[in-house]
């Protein structure tokens, strides 16, 4: 099976009809969904249509958001590439091996996200993708085009092969809730910044970034529940 086929290219401000057109031909090349988040450019344009070709369908059919969570908010897991954003620099280059432990599981969907041409995404929007990669660029010029940037990543998802995939979004929220429940009975939520409600996002975060798979989660799970007393 095609693991791209549960993938969505997710373009955020693109501006450039040429580069548009072009994601969306490799859209077609691999398989995956396409979704614009505030384009600044009209789909329409000959010079989108020309590069999208033979794929101008999909192209016109991609859905257009408001906002980048509006894009994310049915997928399990997103990824977002950047050269310029601190997180993205200070890790190694997305790599085929790297990329297997993000293919979501069945049913569920892995998105790719893509800024700007010229000013990329925000610190704000990169904070909604669990993961911020920067993509192999050995020679003095650090950033990709934006449609070649997509082709490099569509490219290592293919040839990811996992043993495993990621655990799926229920089990995530399984160990989540059994992890509060747990940090509560022992007093750990007494007011201040360990306040219940405000320990949610920091949680959530750090298992959003961790890499499980389903046989993970229920070591894990042993594992708290024995080192509580509970088991």
């Amino acid at each position: 099976m095609n693991v791209l086929e549960r993938a969505v290219v997710v373009l955020v401000r693109p501006e450039g009809p040429l580069n548009v057109g072009s994601v969306a031909r490799l859209c077609g090349n691999f398989g995956c969904a396409l979704r614009l988040v505030q384009p600044l450019i009209s789909v329409h344009q000959s010079d989108a249509m020309k590069m999208a070709h033979p794929s101008q369908a999909l192209l016109e059919q991609a859905p257009v958001f408001a906002s980048l969570g509006e894009a994310l908010a049915d997928v399990s897991v997103a990824m977002a590439t950047s050269s310029k954003l601190a997180e993205a620099t200070a890790a190694p280059w997305l790599s085929v091996e790297r990329a297997s432990l993000l293919l979501p599981a069945a049913g569920e969907r892995l998105a790719l996200v893509f800024g700007n041409e010229r000013t990329g995404l925000s610190v704000d929007e990169a904070a909604l993708c669990p993961r911020v990669v920067r993509l192999p660029t050995p020679g003095p010029t650090e950033s990709l085009n934006l449609s070649h940037a997509v082709a490099v990543t569509l490219t290592l998802f293919a040839a990811a092969e996992a043993e495993q995939p990621r655990a799926a979004q229920p089990s995530r929220v399984a160990l989540k809730t059994l992890l509060t429940e747990q940090l509560d009975a022992r007093g750990f939520f007494k007011g201040g910044v360990r306040a219940r409600e405000g320990f949610q996002p920091r949680l959530q975060e750090l298992l959003d970034k961790m890499d499980l798979t389903e046989r993970d989660l229920e070591l894990l799970k042993d594992l708290v529940l024995v080192l509580s007393g509970a088991r």
